[in-house]
């Protein structure tokens, strides 16, 4: 990194800041490589620890790194982010990137819905639905896990049709012959259980986020019900805030 400069060419951190990101983005740092430490950066710069601190709490703010206590901070891989202001599908996020959106079939089997689900899709509980689990990649690499509940006694079309297509709302339209017209959606935190945690290739007991859905297409009838969860590093979602309320439909 070049020398840092003490006249009114920006803040001691400011310059720190752009010189870590130089190598990041000139490839010098690679993802999983480990940043300078604050101590480092200390005894390179001549600054203090605060100035140190703060270069790299900003790399982490901006979701570049990420760090791993006793160990220290390392470059993060990119993150696919979503706009929640809308509803689109997750190839057309994952395309809209710069990424090739992939996905593997885990599990396909007739379920007896229990309560929980037979509410959320608009079903008799025990009345037969189609679950079925996939993993939804980018570039190849584990994104989230997506669990998706059909009524496939409503729409018969969706027991035999192909899930190791890439989108799943393309399928739901060409299948029923309605055009997916909006979804509900939940977003929290769960931590991965161990089938869940083996797809993304994390630890078991990882923080995930996990959003559940329910999507509709024209008629207002559910189509399917979603729960997802989200390898923690990978993927994360926003939205635009306004000082005016919309007005929610009662």
């Amino acid at each position: 990194m070049r020398p840092l400069s003490r006249s009114s060419a920006g803040t001691l951190y400011h310059q720190i800041l752009l010189g870590l990101t130089e190598r990041i983005e000139s490839g010098e740092i690679g993802i999983g490589d480990r940043l300078p430490s604050e101590a480092d950066l200390v005894a390179d710069f001549g600054v203090s620890r605060t100035t140190a601190r703060r270069a790299l709490d900003e790399l982490r703010r901006q979701g570049l790194v990420r760090r791993e206590p006793g160990r220290g901070t390392f470059l993060a891989s990119p993150r696919l982010r979503s706009n929640l202001a809308y509803l689109h599908s997750f190839s057309e996020e994952i395309e809209r990137w710069g990424y090739t959106p992939g996905v593997r079939l885990v599990l396909r089997e007739e379920r007896a819905a229990d309560e929980e689900v037979a509410g959320r899709i608009g079903v008799e509980v025990g009345e037969k639905v189609l679950f079925v689990r996939r993993l939804r990649l980018a570039d190849e690499r584990p994104i989230f896990v997506c669990d998706s509940y059909l009524p496939v006694a409503r729409f018969p079309a969706l027991k035999d049709a192909d899930y190791g297509t890439v989108s799943l709302s393309r399928l739901l339209e060409e299948r029923t012959g309605r055009r997916i017209e909006h979804a509900r959606q939940w977003i929290g935190a769960a931590t991965a259980a161990k089938d869940i945690a083996d797809l993304l290739e994390i630890k078991a007991g990882v923080p995930v986020l996990k959003i559940t859905r329910i999507t509709c297409v024209t008629g207002e009838e559910p189509a399917e019900a979603v729960e997802a969860y989200f390898h923690p590093e990978r993927y994360q979602h926003y939205n635009e805030l306004s000082t005016q309320p919309a007005e929610i439909p009662g």
